[in-house]
This record gives structure tokens, sequence and C-alpha cells, in this order.
């Protein structure tokens, strides 16, 4: 017989597929952004012959002639770095802490240096491919001329407007606490819409760079199916399934309006419903309450 917390006996089946979801959901989700990382390390490593800090002298028939290529090859390791691992792990750290049991304040610190270390990373493959670019001769290339680069630039751009925002109302000077639960849904959306965004843009670049390699040598044959194209073929579907695993836990649970509340009845306007109570999915706030909304009330005990 169910009982008067869960009247219509869906506690079973949500314990199984949530939301929340699952407690192994994060383990997949940190397992498959470790299989892009590695993936893409060995795709930079042998087909397309790892990393350097110089360009490379080619004897040509072009005086000065270089080969930029292990340079660029930064590039995809650090944004993978950065956008799969660590923000996967900093949008995962309120939700799913790697640690059962971790203080708040603890997550927060987690979020907050996953961030930090991402954009490091970043500004360092960004550093990568412009300097690619700048040191090719004979001719150097040009930067910012394709649709990865402009995917690439928009992400950063919400990354970087998240991270202001961010620092001035949970940081310092601060909000208010009723400003800071305001504002707390729009930081997650987003937090997630950014994150999505440099998802697409690794996703763009795999391509790109495949489709460059095409246009150098043309593949035929047994070259079709060969780690240079197959490693970037495997990543694509991971990057979805990554995506599905860490938003999933963005879901917020069910909550049952209060009785004779019918705002979100028929007929409704869908009126809101009163917000705090909202805000914390179904938990009121006082106002002595120190927290910074985090979308994490409502969770499975940890």
């Amino acid at each position: 017989m169910a009982s008067n917390e869960d009247p219509f006996g869906i506690q079973p089946a949500r314990w199984f597929i949530g939301p929340p979801p699952p407690r192994g959901t994060s383990f997949l989700a940190r397992t498959c952004s470790l299989a892009i990382m590695i993936l893409v390390g060995h795709w930079v490593r042998v087909p397309l012959g790892g990393v350097g800090v110089k360009p490379v002298p080619v004897n040509g028939n072009t005086p000065g002639e270089n080969d930029t290529g292990k340079i660029f090859n930064w590039h995809p390791i650090l944004m993978t770095l950065g956008i799969v691992v660590l923000m996967a792990e900093a949008l995962l750290s309120y939700q799913a802490p790697i640690l059962p049991g971790l203080a708040r304040a603890t997550r927060k610190r987690i979020h907050w240096g996953c961030h930090m270390a991402a954009g490091l990373c970043l500004a360092l493959g960004l550093v990568a491919v412009v300097q690619s670019h700048r040191l090719k001769r004979p001719n150097p290339m040009p930067d910012w001329y394709s649709p990865h680069s402009f995917l690439g630039l928009t992400a950063l751009a919400i990354m970087g407007l998240q991270v202001l925002v961010g620092m001035y109302s949970y940081g310092w000077p601060k909000l208010s606490l009723s400003n800071r639960m305001a504002l707390g849904p729009l930081h997650r959306f987003w937090g997630m819409a950014a994150w999505l965004a440099g998802l697409g843009a690794i996703a763009s670049g795999l391509q790109e760079k495949v489709t460059f390699i095409h246009m150098k040598k043309p593949l035929t044959g047994k070259e079709l199916h060969g780690l240079v194209v197959r490693l970037p073929a495997i990543v694509m579907p991971l990057l979805v399934v990554l995506a599905a695993l860490v938003l999933y836990h963005q879901a917020p649970p069910a909550t049952r309006p209060p009785a004779g509340d019918n705002s979100y009845g028929p007929g409704s306007s869908g009126g809101r419903a009163s917000g705090q109570g909202l805000l914390r999915a179904g938990r009121p706030a006082d106002d002595d309450d120190e927290s910074d909304y985090d979308g994490s009330s409502g969770r499975r005990p940890v």
C-alpha cells in the first residue's frame, strides 16, 4: 500500500530511473568522460604524431618550410581536458560529488576549482592553435575563419560571462540570499548551455580535422577504417552519451503541488507557484539560510 509520502506508488520505479538518477549514473558519466579523453589522446599521439612546442623543419622544395602540426595537437588535448573532463566534473560536483557525503562548502570549492582549471586549459588551447597558425612557414595560416572557430568562440564567450556572473553573484561581493536563489536556475541553465556548445565545438573540430586530413591525402580502402578516422567516429556518439548522463543529474525531482494549488491544473495558464518553494524543488527556505541555491535539494542522501 502506498504511503502518504508516495500516494501514487511510484517511488520504487523512481529509484531505478529517477530523477534523481541512480547513483551509478555519475560513475558512468565520469567513465565516459575519461574514455573520451583517452581516445582523443591516443588519436593525437598515434595518427597525428604527438605534440610539441616548436615547429618542425620540412625537407622540401620550399626554403624555410615547416610543420606546426605538433603545436596544433595541443589544441584538441587541452580542449577535451577542459570541456569534457573538468567542466563535466564541475557540473556533477553539486548533485553527484565524486565522494559521498561531501559538505556543501567542499562541493562548491570543487565546482569552482574545476571551472578555473578548465578555463586555464581552454586558454592554453587557444594559444596552441593561434601559434600553430602564425608560426607556419612559408605562409602563416589565417585565424577564426571556419564554422568550428565561430562555434568555439561562441561557447567560450558564454563560459566567460558565466564565470563573471558567478564570481560576482556567489563569490564577491556576493548577492543577497533571495537574489542568489532567484539567479540559481538561470546560472545552471546557462552553464549547461555553454557546456553543450563546448561539446558541439569539440565535435565540429574533430570533423574539421578529419576533413583536412582527407584534403591533404585522400583516404581510400583500409585507410578509411584506420585510427585517424575511426577514433573521432567513436568519440562523436560518446559525446552525446556524456551529455545525456551529465544533464540527467540536472533534472529536478518531481514535486507535488500543495493541496488546493491548481496553478498547473487543466486549463491553467502555467501560473507561477510561490517562489522560494519552487526554487528549492519544494523545500522551503528560511531567511537565515546562508546557502546558495544549487538545485541539489531533493536528491538522494549520500
